[in-house]
């Protein structure tokens, strides 16, 4: 397990240092930015941006937060949502598949969230859909979950001693979680109903609906131990994935600065050799609709984007695909984010 491991991360350090230096680049910029125009949130207070209370809005717009009516201070809601129609989905030639992905969290935080670190239990809702048949597109993924999860670099006195650390670990989450799963329809009765995980992920977006700014970039980073995937329930594998989209704009120049074009990279690697559609690195490009979120909606909708996008497997860290499984796919969609779920 722990050679195939370092055999796939060494392929896998170039894609490292890059999804690194765009994240320092993004906080870099960040910082510029607040050292120009002043602290995003309020100096006399220790909240740190990003957590609980999510946002410090304005008298008049409190009934606007965290995607619902006002909630109390210890209460938040995240949620990230896909529809996309995908023509492989890099399992099929004619697969053709119509697919619609959810994910979302309640949260309860235990105080005091504004002067310790942001952690507590949260209940989770997760599914999957599309219009064909496989298994692992038509579940409950979480239905429901419920976990407690900790953000390690949350500590307000992070931000009064060191910004720059502190913004760029901010995001990084650990969590341990437990989800009921139920894969649709009779015949996949006999697939795993359970399932427990538990690590880390890391999900930052920097402007990426901010049409003032010519570079953006979003990030997803994830390792953690999962028990059971779609097909067995003794499946205990450590999973290492990663993707990153990052675009460039022309600022400031009215619809035109909505449409952006990106390249993506995704990877996944686990110690499970033989399972190909597990470890590979895939790279693309495409094009996207960002519209400007204003004030008060990114209260609750933070993240909003229209997209095109190919795909193509670049290569396989352990077994190759046999030779019938398709190397690329097309993707076109809308993708969206409610609360905190990119930070």
């Amino acid at each position: 397990m722990i050679a195939s491991l370092v055999e796939g991360c060494v392929k896998l350090r170039w894609f490292s240092a890059f999804v690194f230096v765009v994240t320092l680049w993004g906080q870099v910029s960040a910082a510029e930015d607040r050292g120009r125009s002043g602290p995003s949130f309020d100096e006399g207070s220790s909240v740190r941006p990003g957590y609980p209370p999510v946002t410090a809005a304005p008298q008049g717009e409190q009934e606007i937060i965290n995607g619902a009516s006002a909630l109390p201070d210890w209460l938040t809601i995240s949620a990230n949502l896909d529809f996309s129609q995908r023509t492989t989905n890099l399992f099929e030639s004619s697969h053709d598949t119509s697919l619609f992905q959810a994910d979302s969290r309640v949260e309860f935080w235990i105080p005091p969230w504004d002067r310790g670190l942001a952690w507590g239990p949260y209940l989770r809702t997760a599914g999957i859909s599309s219009n064909r048949d496989p298994a692992w597109e038509n579940a409950w993924l979480a239905g429901p979950g419920v976990g407690f999860h900790m953000f390690p670099f949350s500590h307000p006195r992070l931000y009064d001693e060191d910004g720059l650390i502190a913004a760029i670990f901010g995001p990084t989450r650990l969590f341990v979680e437990w989800n009921r799963l139920e894969y649709l329809h009779s015949e996949n009765e006999w697939r795993p109903d359970e399932q427990v995980r538990a690590g880390a992920d890391y999900w930052r977006a920097i402007y990426v609906n901010d049409t003032t700014e010519p570079l953006w970039a979003e990030i997803w980073s994830g390792l953690f131990w999962q028990s059971a995937n779609d097909f067995d329930a003794d499946y205990d594998t450590v999973l290492f994935a990663n993707a990153i989209r990052a675009g460039i704009r022309k600022p400031n120049a009215g619809a035109l600065s909505m449409l952006t074009p990106y390249v993506l990279v995704e990877s996944s690697l686990t110690d499970n050799t033989e399972y190909y559609w597990e470890n590979k690195l895939v790279a693309g490009a495409g094009i996207r609709l960002t519209p400007f979120i204003r004030t008060p909606t990114n209260n609750w909708l933070t993240r909003l984007v229209v997209f095109a996008e190919y795909l193509e497997v670049v290569d396989h860290y352990h077994a190759e695909a046999p030779s019938g499984i398709p190397d690329h796919d097309f993707r076109a969609g809308i993708s969206l984010s409610i609360g905190e779920w990119y930070r």
